[in-house]
């Protein structure tokens, strides 16, 4: 069960992430000039980007440690 909800938060993340860079691709390239956006959404999405990746890559250890321990039959 825990390994379950490790898996779907790190999916989560990588999904958001995703989102993230196509957003930034679309109001970058349709017209050839990018879109003014406000200084702070700009910020909170790098933020927010930012987050992501450190939750995928502390959630990867996380699973694969895990992981290795069911394998071992040392799981609690």
């Amino acid at each position: 069960m825990k390994m379950r909800l490790l898996q779907f938060l790190q999916h989560l993340a990588a999904s958001v992430f995703i989102g993230i860079a196509v957003y930034g691709l679309l109001i970058f390239y349709p017209g050839g000039t990018p879109k003014k956006i406000p200084a702070s959404l700009s910020l909170l999405l790098g933020l927010a980007s930012v987050v992501c990746i450190f939750a995928v890559v502390y959630l990867g250890g996380i699973i694969d440690r895990q992981a290795a321990l069911d394998e071992k039959g040392d799981s609690p």
